[in-house]
């Protein structure tokens, strides 16, 4: 909008013709004379035509400038509602989110941590959708969206948000059956249950030690499934093996139901990050969730 694109300039013309005088319009605009003078000569160098018509008693509107006063009401008038909208929001968080997670991590703590952040904004709704793959969230309509692993969609900013502790977990009952491994290399004559997902890397291989104990170990999964979650529920039937969050089993390992394998070999930890569209306008709310979520769901972790 070649001409109009200092607010401040429509403002003085609208208070000036408002006011009748340009000394009337510095009071209530609280600036000085030669400040409105320079704004109101800005415009009309602008628009390249006058607005105002001088003399030495009286001031009046040009053909001009009564055309354009109320354009430039109906201008400061959108201008305005668009700054009391932006308040309201930062004042009185609103609106609604559309949140994506991994399923496991979503069912066991994003949902708890999506609660509580509404009851902290009840005015905020949103939506928590579990899907186990990769996909592109961002294309699909969600704000933001919970991954664990590596990052792969470099059009994402991500947060880390925590590192989760894992552990390879077996039954009593298979253990009795295979005998219970005191080396990795007695790992590969245990039935393996691995992830159907190539992206979590826990299909037919999986590291095992960190830093320079690290080794991979390569296996032949007999069953292969979708969550962690159903990891476990196969391993406590004692299908066979698996590496597990200890979140999703330590109350497992404490029962008996599971047996920790190779328990003084350090299991690499897999990272949990919340991830949004680089380079977006952030609104108010879906900021205040992703701090909310960097700060909550470590203390989650550290309370269970």
């Amino acid at each position: 909008m070649t001409g109009l694109e200092d607010l401040k300039q429509i403002r003085a013309f609208v208070q000036v013709a408002e006011s009748g005088s340009i000394s009337a319009a510095s009071r209530v605009l609280g600036v000085s004379q030669p400040t409105v003078s320079r704004q109101i000569q800005a415009l009309e160098r602008a628009i390249k035509m006058p607005l105002i018509q001088r003399d030495t008693h009286s001031m009046s509107l040009t053909e001009a400038g009564r055309v354009l006063l109320p354009e430039a009401r109906r201008l400061l008038i959108t201008a305005e509602r668009a700054r009391q909208k932006l308040l309201a929001e930062r004042n009185t968080l609103q609106g609604h989110l559309r949140i994506v997670s991994v399923v496991d991590i979503g069912q066991w703590i994003v949902s708890r941590a999506l609660a509580s952040f509404q009851s902290l904004h009840p005015q905020i709704t949103a939506e928590l959708h579990l899907i186990n793959r990769p996909l592109k969230f961002i294309e699909e309509g969600f704000d933001c969206g919970f991954l664990v692993g590596d990052p792969v969609d470099k059009t994402l900013v991500m947060r880390r948000i925590a590192a989760l502790p894992r552990m390879l977990a077996a039954a009593p009952a298979l253990l009795e059956r295979y005998g219970t491994p005191t080396k990795t290399e007695e790992l590969k004559s245990l039935p393996w249950i691995g992830l159907v997902q190539p992206h979590f890397d826990l299909r037919s291989r999986f590291i095992v030690g960190a830093g320079k104990a690290a080794e991979e170990i390569t296996v032949r999964p007999a069953m292969l499934l979708d969550t962690v979650t159903a990891q476990r529920e196969a391993a406590l039937a004692g299908a066979g093996y698996t590496m597990l969050p200890l979140w999703l089993a330590e109350k497992d390992l404490a029962s008996g139901r599971l047996v920790r394998l190779l328990p003084g070999l350090e299991m690499p930890s897999i990272d949990l990050f919340v991830g949004y569209a680089a380079g977006r306008h952030i609104t108010g709310r879906l900021r205040a969730f992703l701090d909310f979520a960097q700060e909550e769901i470590p203390r989650m972790l550290e309370e269970k």
